[in-house]
């Protein structure tokens, strides 16, 4: 999101000492305007991708039920630079998983919202093919939180009386045995015990 309007921090107080005396004067320091890109987290300004953005400025119309303009946003995050890896300095950062996966899942959201049925199921198989709720990616356990997260999501409402619906959630459901999920690090404290036994004995 290539915009230049100001977002100032407060002004600096400082204390600066006149060259060839020994007292100091206070003065003020107004800062320069920043690069949008970002935003002010306490007092710390934290660097966001083109895609995260247009993601943020989504959700807000998503927010205000303005549908449309959000569904535009999310669609520029799909071709925007993203936080990932820039395999060439000529173009943009490739956008992350997590990057796609949110576009995606929103866009799904949106068109549920507008009853374009259509393109809300391509945009739930997306969320799915970008790797949402993938147990190879995140560990098991992650990924059934989030695939509960999705089926469960008030916004989806409307899409759970077709098929469609369940064909789709069927397709990707998170499987694995109780013992995978008890073993997986990101489920439980077995399974972060026995990664940390794996990890010593590879350090010995």
């Amino acid at each position: 999101m290539v915009s230049f309007a100001a977002a100032l921090k407060p002004p600096l107080l400082c204390t600066i000492s006149s060259f060839g005396r020994r007292r100091k004067h206070k003065t003020m320091i107004m800062p320069q305007p920043v690069r949008m890109g970002g935003k002010l987290v306490g007092d710390t300004w934290v660097n966001t991708s083109d895609c995260e953005d247009f993601i943020e400025a989504g959700c807000a119309k998503f927010q205000s039920t303005d549908y449309q303009s959000a569904i535009t946003l999310f669609e520029k995050a799909l071709t925007a630079e993203g936080s990932g890896t820039k395999r060439d300095r000529t173009k943009p950062a490739e956008l992350t998983m997590g990057e796609k996966q949110s576009a995606y899942y929103n866009l799904t959201a949106c068109h549920a919202k507008m009853e374009n049925w259509d393109l809300a199921f391509a945009s739930l198989e997306l969320t799915f093919q970008s790797g949402y709720a993938n147990g190879r990616l995140y560990g098991l356990g992650r990924a059934a939180r989030d695939y509960k997260l999705l089926e469960q999501d008030s916004d989806f409402e409307n899409l759970r009386k077709y098929e469609r619906w369940n064909t789709i959630l069927s397709k990707y459901r998170v499987k694995g045995s109780e013992l995978a999920f008890q073993l997986d690090p990101s489920n439980s404290s077995i399974g972060k015990a026995v990664e940390l036994m794996s990890k010593r004995k590879k350090n010995t």
